[in-house]
């Protein structure tokens, strides 16, 4: 089994710490709404709790809202030897599972001209699902299109990307099949 990473790891730099203060907000809103039950309080003791289970809340709410893409987006490539992928965000979790019997198409988005921007990787699926990556740069799309065994040959220009044709992936690489490239 083999990883391919995209090469963007600074997501530890703000996101984790991002993810500790959500859950830190969602306790202290917990804790407040517990005491909220449980308590025999006063009037200005309820406005107290009531306050701190409020804004707690909406920082946790909108801390969820940045998180949530970068927890949802895959980081790296995971090929079985049978050729089936695992995409995994950047923290390891498996994002996706694509089955090496399944057929798929790889696109390379918003590049760039000259593949000098930074855009996103986005896997296709038979199932009309796609699963989409963390923002790389047009040099880090071709090492991932080079490690997973694609030939700059297999990229045709579609859409302002970089897309290959209906394919299936085994142990050694893309398998192109004249019947599913004609759909």
């Amino acid at each position: 089994m083999r990883e391919i990473a995209l090469g963007q790891w600074t997501y530890f730099a703000w996101h984790l710490p991002a993810v500790a203060l959500c859950a830190l907000f969602a306790a202290v809103a917990l804790a407040a709404a517990l005491s909220l039950c449980r308590d025999d309080l006063t009037a200005r003791e309820r406005r107290l709790r009531f306050a701190l289970l409020g804004w707690p809340s909406v920082l946790a709410s909108m801390l969820s809202v940045v998180i949530w893409p970068y927890l949802a987006a895959f980081a790296s490539v995971r090929v079985a030897p049978d050729g089936s992928w695992e995409l995994r965000n950047y923290l390891g979790v498996p994002v996706a599972y694509v089955p090496a019997a399944e057929a798929r198409v790889l696109v390379g988005e918003d590049l760039g001209g000259l593949n000098l921007g930074s855009g996103r990787v986005r896997v296709q699926r038979a199932d009309g699902a796609a699963e989409s990556s963390v923002r790389i740069s047009g040099a880090h799309f071709d090492a991932l299109r080079s490690a997973l065994g694609y030939p700059a040959s297999a990229m045709h220009p579609a859409g302002g990307g970089l897309r290959t044709a209906p394919h299936r992936f085994d142990a050694r690489g893309p398998r192109f099949d004249a019947a599913l490239a004609s759909r």
